[in-house]
């Protein structure tokens, strides 16, 4: 049977939606929605808005972000948590970083739910502190927004405390993620427990055929997120549905089960 290759599909994705999401370098083109993944939109060319940057910022404000929910809710019901594993900057990002980690760093046992905690702690202090406190903290609004502006601002004179406090968040970032292979996305991204709640519920999943199956587990040694089981591929909400087991699998035991992903199969 034909091998599944879906490695090269995955790449020109995450390429098409970083240039998408830059097309706000036409001012023109500036929406009012909220991105899929992850992505500051204090970056100088952000098309959209950053989903956890607006949830901050109606906390703040003490409204209901009901568009916000209404754009989250149904990216998650259509594909769960697959924008991560297929669309994300800052996770594809980790997956190069992965690539070069190779398997000789450790992979220790998950603790999926402190993103959850992560997200909590996002809304809590913003309430608190009436103002967006983790998008001054936040690894990728450090790589795709502070660090651009300033290379296109060099004569700017306002480096600011938080500027320096984003480049020790993105270096650290970058430094777990060598050692820990997608530890940002494993862990701590408030966006990805938020698409991951979706995974049981969503359009788009991976099945497994267990008449196929035997069991081998060269599905789970691929994945990248460290899922433990078989019966959790497609459903854990560490899941990002990138497709690694589904190309690993010797038998085809794998597959996306919606006509959305047709195009994959």
């Amino acid at each position: 049977m034909k091998a599944v290759k879906l490695g090269g599909k995955r790449r020109m994705t995450q390429v098409m939606a970083f240039l998408i999401s830059n097309l706000g370098l036409f001012r023109v083109l500036k929406t009012g929605g909220v991105c899929p993944f992850l992505y500051c939109n204090g970056c100088p060319f952000a098309l959209f808005g950053c989903p956890i940057g607006v949830l901050q910022h109606f906390v703040v404000l003490q409204q209901i972000p009901l568009f916000t929910l209404g754009f989250l809710g149904v990216y998650g019901v259509l594909v769960g948590r697959a924008f991560c594993g297929w669309a994300c900057p800052f996770g594809a990002l980790h997956d190069l970083i992965s690539a070069l980690r190779g398997k000789k760093t450790r992979n220790p046992r998950r603790y999926g739910y402190v993103k959850y905690g992560v997200l909590v702690a996002v809304l809590i202090t913003a309430w608190i502190g009436m103002d967006t406190f983790f998008c001054k903290i936040c690894p990728s609004g450090s790589l795709f927004a502070a660090i651009p502006f300033y290379v296109l601002n060099p004569t700017f004179q306002g480096f600011s405390l938080f500027f320096y406090i984003h480049i020790v968040t993105l270096i650290a970032t970058l430094g777990l993620a060598y050692v820990v292979s997608h530890c940002w996305c494993r862990y701590l991204c408030p966006l990805g427990a938020i698409h991951g709640a979706f995974n049981k519920l969503s359009l788009l999943t991976i099945q497994r055929d267990e008449e196929k199956c035997r069991g081998c587990q060269v599905c789970l040694q691929a994945c990248a997120m460290g899922i433990e089981t078989l019966e959790e591929i497609g459903v854990s909400t560490d899941c990002t549905l990138c497709g690694r087991c589904v190309e690993a699998c010797p038998e085809h035991a794998l597959s996306f089960s919606n006509d959305l992903a047709g195009s994959l199969s």
